[in-house]
């Protein structure tokens, strides 16, 4: 499971709400989440009303504490959620999600009080964990990256010559697009924002420099160095599957196995893109 997604949930006790969230999305999402809690000044005991409501509904803090947070989990995880506007929590440098508020319900603002107030709580919490688990569950597709060298066009027909490589590459790419994959490419010439605010890409420049290009990542780790992945090789990426039978003449992708013809050749008047 460590394709799993991961939240960090943040109150500033870290005995309460962040700890009802954390035992809700356990329960909720039956171990498809990787699932943390923390606080920014951590109390000394989780609170007792609160580990009694979340077992009502069959959740647990059964060996919870309250701890601060640990900055390379804050780095790591794919969303950091603060319940409550009490608790702040600043982005550090590298994070690989991202940071939201839940200004979660208060009914002793309503003179409710006791643990009536605490199951409400719980009861929208439970709601935002729910559409939470929801999100996530449409974005746990891996996360294919491939870092181009300079190039006058990246489609493969741009000059005198066809790119067999770089045409079949490119209709793949928009083929498992299409079926919902995360693949995204960045030319070094008109993207090199995406080199240097990688650490992992800019460090592979550095040492291979643009000679070492293409650079294919997934979820972050380097795959494919120096040549652009197969097809075999995206699809296993991507995480793409066909039960469908495909027709004589068409690829396991769908795409016919002839390269196009033509291009923006000098003599079809284009030039170079």
């Amino acid at each position: 499971m460590a394709d799993r997604p991961s939240v960090l949930f943040v109150c500033v006790k870290n005995g309460g709400k962040s700890q009802m969230a954390a035992a809700l999305m356990r329960h909720r999402a039956d171990g498809s989440v990787e699932v943390h809690s923390a606080g920014t000044r951590p109390g000394d005991a989780v609170n007792g009303l609160s580990a009694q409501v979340v077992e009502e509904v069959g959740a647990s803090m059964a060996g919870e504490h309250p701890k601060p947070i640990d900055e390379n989990l804050l780095r790591r995880v794919d969303r950091v959620v603060v319940l409550g506007t009490e608790a702040a929590v600043d982005p550090v440098e590298g994070m690989a999600g991202s940071i939201e508020v839940w200004t979660t319900d208060e009914p002793s603002t309503r003179g409710i009080e006791g643990v009536e107030r605490m199951r409400l709580v719980r009861d929208d919490i439970t709601d935002r964990v729910d559409a939470l688990i929801d999100e996530l569950s449409r974005h746990t597709a891996p996360v294919v990256r491939v870092y181009e060298p300079a190039l006058c066009c990246n489609t493969g027909v741009c000059g005198p010559d066809l790119d067999d490589e770089l045409v079949r590459f490119t209709a793949d790419l928009d083929h498992l697009r299409s079926r919902g994959a995360d693949l995204q490419r960045h030319n070094l010439a008109n993207d090199p924002t995406a080199f240097t605010t990688n650490t992992a890409v800019a460090d592979f420049l550095r040492i291979a420099g643009s000679a070492g290009l293409p650079l294919t990542t997934v979820d972050g780790v380097t795959a494919v160095t120096g040549r652009y992945p197969s097809r075999e090789e995206l699809v296993r990426f991507a995480g793409v599957t066909s039960s469908t039978a495909l027709p004589t003449g068409v690829t396991d992708l769908g795409l016919t196995s002839s390269a196009p013809t033509g291009g923006c050749s000098p003599d079809a008047g284009t030039g170079c893109c």
